[in-house]
C-alpha cells in the first residue's frame, strides 16, 4: 500500500510537470508565431527618407537610425556613399566638357555608359531667368503632376508575392500618391517646409525654347521621308520630355527608389543639386535585387521598368548580402550641367536645394545612322533648342481637341513605334502603294481592345481630311508622315489604349494602396 502511494504520488507530480512543460512550449509556438507575423511585416517597410527619418545626411539625423550591431559587415546600415561603403565604390562618372560628337557619343557611350556633360547648358535661358517669379508669370497657369518627395513604391507591390512570401502592408503604410496642380500654386506651396510634394510632370512643349540641349545624340535612324519633315535633317526623334520642380529646406533632400528605366535620358540641372549613383546592370544585375525581375542580365534587356527593395539610406546587407558585391558610381549635377543616363542603368537619386531640371528622352529600339554621322559632324551641326525637336508626346498637346489635351501623359506608347512606322512598312508592300478607308480601319484594329463607334469616326475623318489634303484617293507611304491628321489619329488611338482621358483633375490627389485599391482626395495646399 505505501509502495503503491508513493508511485501515484510521483505519477501525479510527471503529469503536473509535463503538463507545466507543455503549457510553456505551446507559449513558446504561440509567441514565435507572433514574433514570425511581427518580423514578416517588419520586413516590408517603406523606406526610411519616406518615413522621414533619412530625408537629411547622416549626422543630422538619429544615431539609430544607421545603428548596425557588433559584427555587421562594413556598410550595414549605412548609406550610400558612407565610407564603409567605400569598399564597393568603382569610382566617378566620366565628365566631359562641350558637346560631343555623334560619332562618338553612339560608339562609346550609347547604349550602357553614362557621362556628365560640365557647364553646357550654364548660359542658356533656362538657367539665367528662372525664377520662382518668373515661372509663375510665364508658365504658372500650366498643369503639373506632383508626387511625394522622397519616394517610395512598396504599395505597388502590396498583396503581391515577393521574394517567396506575400508582401503585407499593414495600415501605417503610406500610399502612393500623385496630385495635379498649377505651377503657380505648387511653387506658392512648397515654401512651405510642411509641403512634401515636388513635381514631376511632363515638360510643358512652350518651356523648351529657353533650353538648349546637346547635339551628341542626333543622328538617330529614321524613315527618310519622316526625316524631310524635320527641322534639321540629323535630329534624332524624341520620345517625352520632363521637368522637375523641388524646394528642400536646410539640410534636407528629396530621394528617388533605386530603379532602372526605359529609355536613354539627357537631363541638364537648372538649379540646385543632384547626387546621382549608378550600377551598370550587364555587369552588376545579379548582385542587385529588383521587385519584379523583369531584367535580363545576359542580353542586357528589359520588358518593362524595375526597382530595388534596398533602401539606400539604410542599406541591408544581412537581408541582400550580395548587394555588397555591386559597384556604383557617382557624380553630382550643378546648375548647367547635363548628364547622359542609358536606358536600363540602375541609379539612385538626391536631390537638394532649389531644384530644377529639365530630361528628353530617346526609346531603346532607336539606331544610329552611319549615313547621318558621316554628313552631319558636330561643325556641321547648328545648336537647337528642346522646343524644335520632333517629341511623340508634347504637352498640353499639338492641339486642342485631341484625346491627351492637358492630360500628363508619362509612359505612354509610343505610336510612332507601334502605328507610324509599321503602317509605314505595311503600305509599301501593297501593290499600289496605298490603302483606302476599309485597309486602314483592319490594320488599326489591334491596337485597342473595343473600337466605340466614336473611334471608328475617328478613323473616318482623319482618312478623309488626310486624303482630301493630299489629293489622293487612299493613304500612300508619304502621307503617313507628312499628314497631321494621321499623326493626330495615331495619338487618339494610343491615349484611348491607356484608357482614355480620365482622372488627372487639378486639385485632386489620387491615392493608390496597392492591390487594385485607389482613392481619391483633395490636395491639401
Amino acid at each position: 500500500f505505501f509502495l503503491r502511494q508513493r508511485a501515484d504520488c510521483l505519477i501525479m507530480k510527471i503529469s503536473i510537470l509535463a503538463t507545466a512543460f507543455l503549457a510553456v512550449e505551446a507559449a513558446k509556438k504561440t509567441q514565435t508565431k507572433a514574433e514570425k507575423k511581427a518580423a514578416k511585416k517588419a520586413r516590408w517597410s517603406q523606406n526610411c527618407a519616406s518615413q522621414g527619418l533619412c530625408n537629411v545626411p547622416i549626422e543630422f539625423r538619429d544615431p539609430s537610425v544607421n545603428a548596425a550591431p557588433p559584427g555587421s559587415p562594413a556598410g550595414h546600415m549605412k548609406p550610400l556613399g558612407h565610407p564603409e561603403t567605400l569598399a564597393f565604390w568603382g569610382g566617378e562618372v566620366e565628365t566631359l566638357y562641350g558637346d560631343v560628337e555623334p560619332a562618338e557619343f553612339w560608339s562609346k557611350y550609347w547604349p550602357r555608359k553614362p557621362f556628365l556633360l560640365k557647364g553646357f547648358a550654364k548660359d542658356s535661358d533656362a538657367v539665367k531667368k528662372w525664377t520662382d517669379e518668373y515661372l509663375v508669370e510665364n508658365y504658372g497657369d500650366l498643369k503639373a503632376k506632383t508626387e511625394p518627395k522622397n519616394e517610395d513604391r512598396l504599395t505597388d507591390y502590396c498583396s503581391q508575392k515577393k521574394f517567396g512570401e506575400k508582401v503585407v502592408c499593414d495600415k501605417t503604410i503610406k500610399p502612393y500618391a500623385e496630385s495635379y496642380m498649377k505651377v503657380k500654386d505648387f511653387i506658392r506651396s512648397y515654401r512651405n517646409e510642411s509641403f512634401e510634394k515636388y513635381i514631376i510632370t511632363q515638360m510643358p512643349d512652350v518651356m523648351g525654347k529657353e533650353w538648349p540641349v546637346p547635339n551628341f545624340f542626333n543622328c538617330g535612324k529614321r524613315p527618310q521621308l519622316d526625316r524631310k519633315h524635320q527641322k534639321a535633317p540629323y535630329m534624332t526623334r524624341m520620345y517625352e520630355s520632363n521637368l522637375w520642380i523641388n524646394m528642400n529646406h536646410g539640410h534636407s533632400f528629396s530621394s528617388s527608389v533605386i530603379h532602372y528605366d526605359m529609355n536613354h535620358q539627357i537631363m541638364c540641372q537648372i538649379s540646385g543639386q543632384k547626387e546621382w549613383f549608378f550600377w551598370d546592370m550587364k555587369e552588376d544585375g545579379h548582385n542587385i535585387p529588383t521587385w519584379s525581375k523583369y531584367y535580363n542580365q545576359k542580353k542586357h534587356t528589359a520588358t518593362s521598368s524595375d526597382d530595388s527593395p534596398i533602401d539606400a539610406e539604410r542599406i541591408d546587407l544581412e537581408k541582400f548580402p550580395q548587394f555588397a558585391n555591386a559597384k556604383w558610381y557617382n557624380t553630382t549635377m550643378e546648375p548647367g550641367d547635363c548628364l547622359f543616363t542609358p536606358a536600363l542603368s540602375m541609379h539612385y537619386v538626391r536631390t537638394t536645394g532649389r531644384a530644377v531640371a529639365l530630361m528628353t528622352m530617346f526609346q531603346t529600339e532607336e539606331r544610329p545612322d552611319p549615313d547621318c554621322i558621316k554628313k552631319h559632324p558636330l561643325r556641321k551641326m547648328k545648336n537647337h533648342t528642346m522646343d524644335e525637336y520632333d517629341v511623340a508626346w508634347s504637352f498640353p498637346e499639338e492641339r486642342e481637341g485631341l484625346l491627351g489635351w492637358n492630360m500628363v501623359k508619362m509612359g505612354f506608347p509610343n505610336w510612332r513605334l507601334g502605328m507610324q512606322d509599321p503602317l509605314f512598312r505595311h503600305i509599301n508592300k501593297q501593290k499600289g502603294k496605298s490603302i483606302d478607308e476599309k485597309q486602314l480601319m483592319k490594320f488599326l484594329k489591334p491596337q485597342l481592345d473595343s473600337w466605340s463607334k466614336s473611334m471608328k469616326q475617328r478613323v473616318s475623318e482623319a482618312f478623309k481630311v488626310a486624303t482630301t489634303e493630299a489629293k489622293k484617293k487612299g493613304i500612300t507611304p508619304e502621307m503617313v508622315y507628312s499628314s497631321k491628321a494621321l499623326r493626330y489619329l495615331f495619338k487618339d488611338i494610343a491615349v484611348m489604349s491607356e484608357g482614355g482621358p480620365v482622372g488627372q483633375a487639378e486639385g485632386k490627389t489620387y491615392a493608390d494602396y496597392g492591390a487594385g485599391n485607389q482613392k481619391e482626395f483633395k490636395v491639401e495646399l
